[in-house]
């Protein structure tokens, strides 16, 4: 119980990978406050962890709108009084060639991966520089480190995200408040029709790997950073720490 007493606030938690991080998070200790735009989805995901014994709530808005994101954050801290860990995983994927990838598309993918990321770290900041600690974990890609063929909108929302959070870990240092990020390959999702018993399946990452790594950045103490900024590229098929 690594994270008992502390609160965590989970972006993209209705379903997936945010869920399980949601759940990881939980099983340490932590309070969790789902962030997602509100729904039956939402609301069954907080049902799921509530009664799995976890101190959960959902905090309800669009990552890409700034006044539902301040307001969900005023929430958690009049609902709990603090801010401890903050996960940046709302995002999507897309795969497309250049040529066919429209302004809706572009838009889309910037929006949710890149802009939603920064006014999550926009409203989170204020909290935890203000108790002077805090952690942030930043869900990115291996596409934000290596450029691929069809996928030029989402590796450029990737890429962007990590100047972000390398910028926010130099930022933030000051105050105590540690930046990570996560780069996982591919990830087993319901997003990807993927049969069960194909080589590929084999060889990705099952969400609950990735919570639990999470987790246990949250949990470690602070000389596991390096330069203030915690990078963990995982290759598809590798396993452990």
């Amino acid at each position: 119980m690594k994270l008992e007493g502390q609160t965590a606030l989970i972006t993209g938690a209705s379903r997936g990978l945010g869920l399980a991080i949601a759940h990881a998070l939980a099983a340490e200790g932590a309070s969790v406050a789902c962030m997602a735009r509100p729904g039956a989805e939402l609301d069954a995901a907080v049902a799921q962890l509530s009664a799995g014994g976890a101190r959960a709530v959902a905090a309800a808005a669009d990552v890409t709108v700034a006044e539902q994101v301040d307001a969900a954050f005023r929430d958690v801290i009049e609902t709990w009084g603090r801010l401890d860990i903050v996960v940046l995983n709302a995002g999507t994927w897309q795969g497309t060639p250049i040529r066919d990838t429209t302004e809706e598309m572009w838009d889309r993918l910037i929006d949710l991966n890149l802009k939603g990321a920064f006014l999550t770290l926009k409203y989170a900041a204020p909290w935890l520089t203000a108790q002077r600690h805090g952690t942030i974990v930043g869900i990115s890609s291996l596409g934000g480190w290596v450029g691929q063929p069809g996928s030029a909108a989402y590796a450029a929302s990737k890429w962007g995200l990590r100047g972000l959070l390398e910028s926010a870990a130099l930022e933030l240092k000051k105050d105590r408040v540690r930046v990570s990020i996560v780069s996982p390959h591919n990830i087993n999702s319901a997003g990807r029709a993927i049969a069960p018993d194909s080589e590929e399946r084999d060889q990705n990452l099952e969400p609950r790997e990735i919570a639990d790594l999470v987790a246990w950045i949250c949990g470690a103490p602070d000389h596991v950073s390096v330069g203030n900024v915690t990078v963990w590229p995982l290759a598809a098929g590798i396993r452990g720490r």
